[in-house]
């Protein structure tokens, strides 16, 4: 079988679909040596790619996502290789390609919470639309990363929902809870953290729940006097003035830390020491974020919409992200708890043990072998 895999969101800045797709190949280049595989990457895609199996080829194709040259360009570069199959490893893709494929759907977020003027623009909705209606309604199969994701599919796109399969992502080797006191304690100190915070890592977007989190914040020191940091990872969004605005003028300010970009490497370790990890989003494909929290030890307290309940189980402490006293409340049980900070601790350990890179290729590839 001669599969094509567009690997165009390989690196890392592009997050969530990054690791998907970093995830994906690697963990395909072991269990399958007998497919060839072409992974069609940008040039900055190519400086990160490092997997040496004879039978994956890199592909320098250097054409930007949701363009025209997309549509054309990259068309013609996967009509010379005559492949059996290609996965597009998010919705975009040529739609004039008619070879069999197969596409993941990671969640609509670009349709249900555009940010800027390109997604928000009506004529690029209806695009993002356009293309996203072909792929689901062509595609051989749509893979999915959750039972939501392929709920919203069904409600706001259409298709058939036998051909809709879900494969559940997983986390790198590096999210663990076996990093010493010391390297803990190192990382804490290199940010300038104190013994006690509070831990948020996602983009700074309203449908993440930020502004939530952070009046839920307010709530918590002015009410029970709490002795915690929030800590808000991350970069500003210049798209949403007043997320940062609301930070600034908070009347616990100095207590709320933005340290950026935090380097991989460093991330388990504040996941780790977190005295709790909080996710308020009110829409996710998966939730990657807390499932990296969960295989690091952190207790988490957790939105109950979207995706959450599915992939998280029963580890977390659950709220209503619209309801501040609620989340409030949340976080607070968890705070004040040793003893149910330890049980959501271990409960999140046994939770986060279900999900693998390599269980997730293993279904992929079972879907490549049954999509042509």
């Amino acid at each position: 079988m001669k599969v094509g895999i567009d690997a165009r969101f390989y690196r890392k800045e592009t997050a969530g679909i990054g690791r998907y797709s970093r995830g994906l190949i690697s963990s395909l280049a072991k269990i399958d040596q007998k497919n060839d595989y072409y992974i069609f990457l940008t040039a900055k895609d190519l400086k990160e790619y490092d997997i040496r199996a004879k039978n994956f080829h890199p592909v320098l194709t250097d054409i930007t996502h949701y363009t025209l040259s997309e549509q054309t360009k990259f068309l013609s570069i996967l009509k010379k290789y005559n492949f059996d199959l290609v996965h597009f490893l998010n919705f975009n893709h040529p739609i004039f390609y008619n070879r069999p494929f197969v596409t993941t759907v990671h969640d609509l977020t670009m349709l249900l919470f555009p940010v800027g003027r390109s997604q928000k623009s009506i004529i690029r909705k209806l695009a993002f639309k356009k293309v996203m209606s072909h792929a689901v309604k062509s595609a051989k199969r749509v893979i999915t990363v959750s039972k939501s994701t392929k709920k919203d599919i069904l409600k706001y796109i259409g298709g058939n929902a036998k051909n809709i399969q879900v494969v559940y992502e997983a986390f790198d080797d590096i999210y663990h809870n076996h990093y010493s006191q010391q390297e803990i304690k190192n990382t804490i100190k290199k940010y300038n953290l104190s013994d006690k915070y509070l831990l948020f890592v996602s983009q700074w977007r309203p449908h993440k729940g930020l502004p939530q989190l952070i009046s839920a914040f307010e709530v918590l020191k002015k009410k029970y006097k709490i002795p915690h940091q929030l800590v808000i990872t991350g970069k500003p969004n210049a798209d949403f003035p007043e997320i940062i605005a609301k930070i600034k003028t908070s009347a616990n300010a100095n207590e709320i830390i933005t340290p950026g970009f935090v380097k991989e490497i460093d991330l388990p370790k504040l996941y780790a020491d977190t005295s709790c990890f909080v996710f308020p989003s009110f829409y996710e494909g998966f939730g990657l974020g807390p499932l990296e929290a969960m295989a690091c030890g952190a207790p988490i307290a957790s939105s109950n919409l979207s995706c959450m309940p599915e992939i998280l189980g029963q580890a977390p402490i659950y709220f209503n992200p619209a309801n501040i006293q609620d989340l409030s409340d949340a976080i607070y049980k968890i705070i004040s708890n040793q003893k149910l900070a330890n049980l959501l601790r271990q409960k999140g350990l046994k939770q986060a043990a279900k999900y693998s890179w390599q269980k997730m290729a293993q279904e992929t590839l079972d879907i490549y072998k049954n999509s042509f």
